[in-house]
């Protein structure tokens, strides 16, 4: 039976009204015209919901974001204000663009407040989400129900409190200071011909092209139908409103961008120094403000336009009129350059210095040697990259098994090797050694603040740095040594790293030199991968030109390439022994777009990246050194131990290959190899020592420390000590907890160092300190 006529009429008008209503003809203006706009809400909408960003960390910058090291109140509020601000200046934009293409509001008291509540279906849908995912995740730290509350009323609170500051401001112009500026402003933009006559077109413009609208929701948010016959209005009136609106939005606009340049002048203070998360959306919000200016200036024009501006930018940084160089901190950049080609790298390479650095570093070889009354194993650590993740993963290792081992691990490691935040953790825990060492055991390296320092966040500085100093390419300067320096992200992300190592890595990589060669500490060769040619740049304080060429002992065949640069020979006129310490190991921890690439003074400018892209697990450096001194080692050793502490599962579960979609198979032959590229160093690093054991008249062990996210309880492993101290033997099996894996990332949270520290009872890990404890018993 068909529905009777009068019901047929009723839903299509309840359809039509609902079609033609403000809210959903902007939602469907949005997708049709500004999807550059969505892509930053969409962008948002996937972190938060942990499915973008994840393998990096990006969703615990918004679930759970840190401030001056604490999670609280106040690093919610700040997170609030950023998406406030990022909310409106996106409602503004939106106003600008779209706003004169529903002439009916000019009829309206107070337009852009009609037009921010029927413009906010994306908003509240992000904002919905984003409680819904926050609470969720939350809880499932174990959070209180009162620390939750707390959180969220901060973020409820920073967000309502910054939309509602620049809504005001945006709708108030009677108040006096937005009127003083509002006018100097407008007559600024009268007199400029061009941008009146450009808003008056774009008006008559657009007034041609109206959309349909018969619904709107008041300031109560009930829909209220259009009358167009009252609430249509004079030409010249919708002008002159449009007019006014246009000039408020570019000063709400032009005042946001003045507060991220004048907070920007105070990088340098913790205070000022943001959630990394805060800084995300901050960046979000320029990108649309620049992306909506460019939209209603160039219309049709604007892929084009922005183009030429793109190359317009490549050309200005070519040659050199904008600042883009990221510096090494102790170099001379004001010298003259060192000649960077084949002919230099071999005059550096030459049989002399190689005999001479083989003949210093047996000096430091002896004085190892002198430790012992017998013929000991010699210890190589190789340290995995892998951001703060690896970082404390290997300082976690070095104090858990030192300590077990009563300090012999450290006396018995000759060299340490490895990778980007792996050789932070090491160079951290070498320095604290060290300090033991000098002041007779005043130190103790095992304490647990010392694992806590060397996880503090490093990303808020670096981020802050990104949007408010480096994206505007503007630097201070500041001195290390005799030589002035840019303040970039570089330089924030060394004085963070110093401020959580508590200063006692700032140094010159000199100042390492006397200790190698006594062998109070061991020596540590970084060795991050030179982008120009794809050879590995050698950092030591000792030259090491043994590193780079093969050796002048053995028959070489012809056309051999050279397999790496020594830094301190081939940069020596330019300072390369006042290197800073902390900017090698920057050098070694150069992930792309994140920490920058250091460009080093040479012609051409030798750049520099991290050195995972050649080797992240710092075996191929380990197995070179055996190799230029095996004869050495095998006379003066009962055998080698290869110690590797890796942020990575080595034998991972192969994954189940599913239906791929278009896009997959379009990303897959790229993906693979990116995803595969660990697996290939495992495979080499593995034929590397495999064969070490034909040529080396010695044994060689291996042992791998892993990070695998699957444990013990770290409570229960307390209360279980404290028995047996009290002599109460528990025969209760321990019970194993998995848990997600921490990100790669330059910030974990409390869940994720928890996860990490625990690691080290995994069964795997505990069999491999057993079996390290008997090969150096």
């Amino acid at each position: 039976m068909n529905p009777p006529l009068p019901y047929m009429k009723m839903l299509l008008k309840l359809f039509n009204g609902f079609v033609y209503s403000l809210p959903i003809q902007l939602f469907i203006l949005s997708i049709k015209k500004n999807q550059l706009l969505l892509i930053f809400w969409l962008l948002l909408i996937f972190i938060v919901t942990e499915n973008f960003g994840s393998a990096v960390g990006l969703p615990s910058l918004f679930l759970e974001p840190e401030y001056l090291d604490q999670v609280n109140f106040w690093s919610f509020f700040i997170v609030g204000i950023t998406l406030g601000i990022f909310t409106l200046s996106y409602q503004i934009t939106s106003y600008i663009l779209d706003s004169q293409k529903f002439s009916f509001l000019g009829g309206l008291p107070r337009p852009f407040t009609k037009f921010l509540i029927n413009n906010s279906i994306i908003p509240f849908l992000f904002t919905g989400i984003y409680l819904i995912y926050l609470i969720q995740y939350q809880l499932a730290q174990n959070i209180s129900g009162q620390e939750l509350w707390v959180r969220f009323s901060g973020l409820v609170a920073g967000f309502v409190g910054s939309a509602t500051f620049i809504f005001v401001y945006a709708v108030s112009t009677n108040q006096d200071f937005f009127k003083l500026f509002a006018k100097q402003l407008n007559k600024s933009l009268n007199r400029t011909r061009v941008v009146r006559v450009n808003v008056i077109e774009r008006f008559r413009e657009t007034k041609r092209s109206n959309v349909r609208v018969d619904f709107y929701l008041n300031n109560f948010f009930f829909p209220t139908k259009i009358d167009h016959e009252k609430d249509n209005i004079s030409y010249r009136r919708q002008e002159r409103i449009f007019n006014q609106n246009f000039r408020n939005g570019v000063i709400v606009q032009f005042i946001i961008l003045t507060l991220v340049f004048v907070v920007g002048a105070f990088r340098d203070n913790q205070f000022f120094q943001i959630p990394a998360g805060a800084s995300l959306v901050l960046l979000f919000t320029i990108a649309i403000m620049v992306i909506g200016a460019l939209s209603y200036w160039l219309r049709g024009w604007t892929v084009t336009i922005t183009f030429c501006l793109l190359l317009l930018l490549n050309f200005l940084m070519e040659e050199g009129y904008l600042l883009t160089d990221y510096e090494a901190y102790g170099l001379n950049y004001n010298t003259t350059k060192a000649p960077y080609n084949l002919r230099s790298i071999k005059q550096k390479s030459n049989d002399q210095n190689y005999s001479e650095d083989v003949d210093v570093t047996k000096i430091a070889l002896e004085n190892w040697r002198k430790k012992f009354s017998r013929k000991p194993k010699m210890v190589f650590i190789c340290a995995s990259g892998g951001g703060l993740r690896a970082s404390v993963w290997t300082m976690r290792t070095l104090q858990i098994v030192d300590s077990t081992l009563n300090g012999r691990l450290m006396e018995h490691t000759m060299l340490m090797s490895g990778a980007s935040g792996g050789l932070i953790g090491a160079g951290y825990f070498r320095e604290l050694y060290l300090r033991d060492k000098l002041s007779g055991g005043e130190i103790d390296v095992y304490d647990p603040k010392y694992l806590d320092n060397i996880s503090k966040d490093n990303l808020n500085a670096l981020m802050f740095s990104l949007v408010v100093n480096d994206l505007f390419f503007v630097k201070g300067k500041f001195k290390y040594g005799s030589h002035e320096y840019h303040k970039d992200r570089g330089y924030a992300f060394e004085e963070q790293l110093n401020k959580n190592t508590n200063f006692i890595l700032d140094k010159p990589l000199c100042d390492y030199k006397e200790p190698e060669l006594l062998a109070q500490i061991p020596m540590m060769i970084l060795a991050p991968t030179i982008m120009n040619d794809g050879r590995k740049l050698f950092i030591s304080p000792l030259n090491v030109s043994y590193m780079t060429v093969p050796s002048i002992y053995e028959r070489r065949f012809l056309n051999q390439k050279a397999k790496g640069i020594e830094f301190l020979r081939f940069f020596e006129k330019q300072g390369s022994s006042d290197l800073r310490f902390l900017t090698a190991l920057r050098m070694s921890a150069s992930f792309p777009y994140i920490t920058p690439n250091v460009k080093l003074p040479s012609e051409p400018a030798m750049e520099i990246i991290d050195a995972g892209l050649s080797d992240n697990f710092g075996i191929d450096n380990a197995v070179r050194f055996l190799y230029v001194f095996k004869d050495w080692i095998a006379k003066n050793t009962s055998g080698v131990i290869f110690v590797s502490i890796r942020d990575t599962q080595k034998d991972k579960p192969i994954e189940t290959s599913l239906e791929q979609s278009f896009f997959q198979r379009l990303a897959t032959p790229l993906g693979s190899v990116l995803y595969n590229w660990e697996y290939s160093q495992d495979i080499h690093n593995d034929n590397l020592v495999e064969f070490a054991r034909s040529w080396f008249k010695g044994p060689i062990n291996r042992i791998e420390f892993q990070y695998v996210p699957i444990s013990k309880s770290l409570k229960e492993i307390k209360e279980k000590e404290e028995k047996r101290k009290q002599g109460i033997r528990n025969k209760n099996p321990y019970k194993i907890i998995i848990t997600e894996r921490a990100p790669l990332s330059l910030r974990l949270t409390q869940k994720q160092k928890n996860n990490i520290k625990r690691t080290i009872w995994e069964l795997r890990n505990q069999s491999s300190l057993r079996r390290l404890q008997y090969l150096l018993r």
